[in-house]
């Protein structure tokens, strides 16, 4: 475990009226949404997440919150970002936000990642690159280079703002439509140099692939697990997973982990 991955958390965990600044679709089931908050958005730090609650008053309905890691923040203008993926009630409710709105939004929780000088490439597949996307700006002389796999037709819109954010990024489409072909493994380095590091956020294939990639370099590869949160405290307990050194609640714990921390993982 890293320095600052424990179980803490250095400012209190809130509820903010928030108000809405932008809500836009990338594409049809992808959304971006920018809200003001001046109290949490100084205090950001790459890998930390928001709980956004769909209504756009303090009703309860629905009662659960829906985290997000926060993928850019802006202390200057008080402003947080997140991109999310449509698949259900909750998200929906989300899409039909509009800039004056006022939400709920809890915050900051989640661990920061590890603030380290090693070589990174970061490799994500579709909205999996959020959680680094603030990372990438903050710390660009760290990055070896940032590797994005996407649907393909129908995501030019998602991929254009990722390149707006980080021009850098390397794209690949799995129909091939735009891009530089259908598969970053073909590109990715395939054997670590010492000091380099491959984190990795995505889908389930997607994870299952770049573990089988970098199979005899485990302890180089880091991936962010991903389970639904209900409280972001803790005290719930449902964002538990099995590693090698006992129980880890994403939420307060840890979120990155060595691919060998976390060998049984089901991806």
């Amino acid at each position: 475990m890293h320095e600052h991955e424990c179980a803490c958390h250095t400012e209190k965990i809130d509820d903010y009226a928030c108000v809405v600044t932008n809500s836009y679709m990338l594409e049809e089931n992808i959304a971006w949404l920018t809200f003001k908050s001046d109290k949490m958005a100084p205090l950001v730090r790459p890998g930390n997440c928001v709980m956004v609650f769909p209504s756009s008053s303090f009703s309860s309905d629905p009662l659960l919150g829906r985290p997000f890691s926060i993928a850019d923040a802006d202390a200057g203008k008080g402003e947080i970002s997140i991109c999310y993926v449509l698949r259900g009630k909750g998200t929906s409710m989300m899409s039909k936000f509009r800039a004056g709105d006022e939400i709920r939004v809890r915050g900051l929780f989640g661990v920061p990642l590890p603030d380290r000088g090693t070589n990174v490439y970061f490799a994500a597949g579709g909205v999996g690159i959020a959680i680094f996307l603030y990372y990438c700006r903050m710390f660009p002389d760290r990055v070896g280079g940032v590797y994005l796999g996407v649907r393909g037709k129908g995501y030019e819109g998602f991929a254009a703002k990722i390149l707006s954010l980080l021009p850098g990024t390397r794209l690949f489409a799995d129909d091939g439509s735009f891009g530089e072909g259908d598969s970053m493994f073909a590109v990715l380095p395939k054997q670590l140099a010492e000091g380099e590091e491959v984190w990795a956020c995505g889908p389930p294939g997607f994870i299952g692939a770049i573990r089988s990639h970098y199979a005899s370099q485990p302890g180089q590869l880091y991936v962010m697990l991903e389970k639904r949160m209900a409280c972001g405290y803790g005290g719930c307990l449902g964002c538990v997973v099995e590693t090698k050194t006992g129980l880890k609640r994403l939420c307060v714990d840890q979120s990155l982990f060595s691919s060998d921390e976390v060998p049984d993982y089901e991806c």
